[in-house]
């Protein structure tokens, strides 16, 4: 039954305080009309359905790793992945909120500016580019490079400020780590030669754009190097590094329970998956992560980390003999390796290409491999791509948020914050030096979980209430996985050591004369001379004098 005028009129106000009450801004706004049949007559099939900022990214992040990499929508090309799309939506439905008032979440947020920079850079990129007159093959590379740059911007920016709760942002982290998990699982069976689970994947309107890359040999031995759902072994076993300490966080502070065995179930899927890619760059990210995670842990939990790092190295030896030395012999025999001595050869060739254009590059998005040659090295397609203004660019896009990072680490307000702020900023570094070692802004599912953990800073910072003017945070008598800083109480530590080494007559002056005694005709009390005079007893005598 239909309401009556004045029935409606009061859903209307009551619609109207309840959205006075909202946290804002949101970005999906929920149309009032709707609001209105939701509240009122309750239909089954939408009661409870309604699209959030949450389900988007959970939407993002689930067609990002489920889905073989290289099966995209038809025409579009490398960027035809279905991530991509949903990417663009949040990339429309956050300038949507910042063009109309009150949106986006007061204050400062810094992850804005350097989307922002990366993103003019791009399109300065893309003009210079498109100035110097390029080839057919060059101008569809670099619109499909804009294509990539919104999309990835899009996630980015609605993490950071399209997640209203910190519950919000606790989800959208635990969701990367199950899909990472499900991910390694297939990477698994893939290893094991039990299945390969990415044939069997056909998706109606989706058709891939190469080969899959199935299951490769490396090493003497010809063990199977598996990719998973990622687009190259490499991606697979990068990306699964930078999301480890992301799922070692949430292990350590997991409630008791049933909880906590899943949450440890997820660190060591994610941790068995890296090996299987045989994979120097993942390796490496491994030891620049953990290696930045053991900075701030007591020195009790670095025992731990290490005893257990230690056992199920052997346990994985154990159980494939022979994995863990063809991984030691990429290092050991790298100057054998022609992967390694392919890359070193071709600095000669960027040095002397780069020369022609140093400052601006040849146009973002322009450097391909079909145009130039395969340099496998992001640093150098975007000191040819950009020039010495993009790689500035890139390295702040990841410099900005690790130091946000680790202003949390240093400032949060309880200990699992500042010990998340820190799983977060280590994969800035150990991205970074990833994309000295591939070509890694080819790949989505690198940029996408990236992208992520970027938002996710911005996010944690923004609703914790960082800023560099907070003080630093000590450890609290309880806390286990998290140290005092050492720029803690610099200050106060600096003037306590140096009152503690100055000599105890140093600074007897006027203030410390002999007191007459009783036998000086003052009955005063006995004499006493102050020999342990500090700067604040100093100080509180001056104003008492001036008063």
């Amino acid at each position: 039954m239909a309401p009556q005028r004045g029935e409606t009129t009061l859903v209307n106000r009551s619609i109207a305080s309840t959205e006075e009450k909202e946290w804002r801004p949101v970005l999906l706004r929920v149309p009032n009309g709707y609001k209105r049949v939701r509240e009122v007559w309750i239909p089954a099939l939408i009661h409870r359905w309604t699209l959030t900022t949450l389900g988007l990214l959970v939407l993002f992040l689930c067609l990002q790793f489920l889905i073989p990499a290289r099966l995209v929508i038809g025409g579009l090309g490398a960027v035809g992945r279905p991530s991509v799309a949903v990417g663009i939506m949040l990339a429309f439905l956050w300038v949507l909120s910042a063009v109309r008032a009150h949106r986006l979440p007061a204050g400062t947020q810094p992850i804005r500016w350097v989307i922002g920079l990366y993103v003019g850079l791009q399109l300065l990129g893309n003009v210079i580019g498109f100035d110097r007159l390029p080839s057919a093959a060059e101008a569809s590379s670099a619109d499909r490079w804009l294509i990539f740059t919104a999309a990835i911007a899009g996630v980015a920016l609605v993490t950071a400020d399209g997640l209203s709760t910190r519950l919000e942002l606790d989800r959208v982290l635990l969701t990367v780590v199950a899909l990472a998990s499900v991910m390694s699982i297939i990477g698994v069976l893939q290893f094991a030669g039990i299945v390969d689970i990415t044939q069997y994947i056909k998706i109606p309107g989706l058709h891939a754009n190469a080969d899959l890359i199935g299951i490769s040999a490396r090493g003497d031995g010809g063990f199977p190097r598996v990719a998973s759902t990622a687009n190259h072994f490499i991606e697979f076993g990068v990306v699964l590094a930078l999301v480890l300490p992301i799922a070692l966080h949430y292990a350590l502070f997991s409630p008791p329970g049933r909880t906590r065995v899943w949450r440890w179930l997820g660190v060591s899927l994610v941790a068995l998956g890296i090996p299987l890619s045989i994979s120097r760059s993942a390796i490496l990210t491994v030891v620049v992560t953990m290696g930045l995670m053991a900075i701030v842990w007591p020195w009790r939990q670095r025992y731990n980390a290490l005893v257990i790092g230690v056992m199920a190295t052997a346990v994985f030896h154990l159980v494939n003999r022979g994995v863990l030395g063809t991984i030691r012999s990429l290092f050991t025999n790298a100057e054998n390796d022609t992967s390694v001595t392919d890359r070193i050869a071709r600095t000669d060739y960027v040095i002397d290409l780069w020369s022609l254009r140093p400052w601006l590059g040849r146009g973002a998005g322009m450097v391909t491999p079909e145009e130039y040659i395969l340099l496998d090295n992001q640093v150098y397609m975007t000191l040819l791509a950009g020039g010495v203004v993009g790689v500035a660019g890139l390295v702040l896009f990841f410099l900005v948020p690790y130091l946000m990072g680790r202003s949390i680490r240093l400032r949060g307000k309880d200990q699992e914050t500042r010990h998340l702020g820190q799983a977060l900023a280590v994969s800035m570094p150990a991205a970074l030096m990833a994309s000295a070692t591939f070509d890694s802004f080819s790949f989505a599912t690198f940029v996408g979980v990236v992208c992520i953990i970027i938002g996710a800073i911005g996010a944690l910072w923004r609703l914790d209430g960082t800023s560099p003017t907070n003080e630093i945070q000590l450890a609290a008598p309880g806390d286990r996985f998290v140290a005092t800083p050492l720029a803690a109480n610099f200050r106060e530590r600096i003037g306590a050591a140096w009152a503690a080494s100055r000599p105890r007559n140093y600074g007897r002056g006027k203030f410390d004369k002999k007191t007459p005694n009783a036998s000086d005709g003052d009955a005063s009390g006995p004499s006493t001379i102050n020999t342990d005079v500090t700067p604040q007893t100093l100080a509180t005598r001056r104003g008492r004098r001036r008063t």
